[in-house]
């Protein structure tokens, strides 16, 4: 699992990822303002063949709700695969949010341009 700072200074992982169609890598933005797991472009969900498993009451940072539909991604996180619930996005960014990383301990250091990321206890 790799995890870096990109050339506009946004923390970055590396995921592997896997829907009914296919798997592969994505770079997400580590997002420590979504509380969720994952947020994908649309047309990375349909590559994917991401299975709908519902909706989920959101609000956004502007304080404005919404409903969006939830589906099913393998995630794995080092060396571990487990299924999360990912959202959807119309942009071409992948948010990491902080549910993924439930079990971690997640530094960033910014001045160094690394991120520390440990599984937690």
């Amino acid at each position: 699992m790799k995890t870096f700072f990109d050339d506009k200074g946004h923390p970055k992982i590396e995921l592997l990822v896997k829907g009914k169609r296919q798997s592969g890598k994505l770079e997400a933005v580590l997002d420590t303002g979504f509380d969720g797991f994952l947020n994908l472009p649309i047309t990375m969900a349909v590559a994917l063949g991401l299975e709908l498993t519902g909706l989920v009451p959101v609000e956004y940072a502007d304080g404005r709700t919404n409903r969006e539909l939830v589906f099913a991604v393998e995630v794995n996180l080092n060396g571990m695969t487990r299924t999360v619930p990912a959202t959807l996005t119309a942009g071409s960014e992948a948010l990491a949010g902080t549910s993924l990383f439930d079990e971690y301990e997640v530094k960033f250091d910014f001045a160094r341009k690394k991120i520390i990321l440990a599984k937690a206890g």
